[in-house]
């Protein structure tokens, strides 16, 4: 027991020492166990897909409409894969590249991994986003992937897995001694009990692990997405997108997302947060001439690297 208690400690230890690009410390998985997180997060990501309705095939001009869309996500997120990676060099030593994936899944929603794959949904198609606005859609997912939110997740659920496992056989060991002791006429059917008991502990700490990994992840949902938006629109701003346009086009989007699905529920929020933002002065150019959120729209280099993208499928 003391063994696995000194594990837990040290994995807390391990996972108690970084920080986010924007200043937020975080719990990140050991660097041995990066690997693990890239898999991990690209599973759960296709597990959304998977548990997604599937877009009917489309037909003619519907399917038009579908290349030029995937065509657009390609170009927007060749230009924004270049700036992040100029801003944020260390993404190198993380994955070689961002791959940008429509899906054909019926309802509008994005996804993404710790591996930099971007996945939009094909029902983003029928909001209508003009540049502006699609843009952010990706930058934001972007936000998620260069801040180590699916990292985080991934710890997280390594964490609670670990308590889990630790506790559940304690609690099921003490049942049964007590079941033991109370009498002598009850210590066979209390040995059947734990046996029968132990049969079931590994199911169980699954299952809890399972849910409290998911209920913790939850809870630090609104935070993470909080923390996207600001890196969104730093990206955006130092791709030549305007801020206030970006913002000015979110905010007419608003009143036309559905409420009832939660990936447009958190658009719609980010609208509400992006435009309060914006209602102040615009901030003092940086040391390149940029603002973090402000108005200004400076050159992208030439000698940028080619897009960094994956065809859709």
């Amino acid at each position: 027991m003391s063994r696995r208690l000194y594990s837990l400690t040290f994995v807390l230890l391990l996972t108690a020492c970084a920080t986010s690009p924007e200043g937020r410390p975080q719990l990140v998985v050991p660097t041995p166990l990066q690997g693990f997180s890239a898999v991990y997060s690209e599973f759960d990501m296709r597990l959304q897909l998977v548990t997604a309705t599937n877009a009917p095939s489309c037909r003619e001009a519907e399917c038009a409409a579908d290349r030029a869309f995937d065509q657009r996500i390609l170009a927007i997120g060749g230009r924004l894969a270049d700036v992040a990676y100029r801003q944020y060099p260390a993404l190198h030593l993380r994955f070689p590249r961002f791959e940008f994936i429509v899906a054909d899944k019926v309802d509008a929603g994005a996804a993404s991994s710790a591996a930099g794959t971007v996945v939009i949904y094909r029902g983003v198609r029928r909001l209508e986003l003009d540049d502006a606005a699609l843009a952010f859609v990706l930058a934001r997912e972007m936000g998620h992937v260069i801040a180590g939110h699916h990292d985080e997740n991934v710890t997280t659920s390594i964490l609670v897995a670990v308590v889990a496992q630790i506790l559940l056989p304690v609690l099921n060991l003490a049942r049964g001694a007590a079941a033991a002791f109370s009498s002598n006429a009850a210590t066979t059917a209390a040995a059947t009990t734990a046996a029968s008991t132990a049969a079931t502990t590994t199911a169980i700490a699954s299952a809890a692990s399972f849910a409290g990994s998911r209920a913790l992840r939850a809870s630090d949902r609104p935070q993470h997405v909080r923390e996207a938006e600001t890196m969104a629109m730093k990206l955006l701003v130092a791709a030549g997108w305007d801020g206030r346009e970006v913002s000015d086009q979110l905010e007419a989007l608003r009143p036309a997302l559905p409420e009832e699905l939660d990936w447009t529920a958190e658009l719609r929020e980010s609208a509400l947060h992006i435009a309060s933002r914006m209602q102040g002065p615009l901030l003092p150019e940086g040391p390149e001439g940029v603002g973090a959120l402000g108005r200004i729209a400076p050159k992208v280099p030439g000698d940028l690297p080619s897009s960094m993208v994956g065809e859709p499928f």
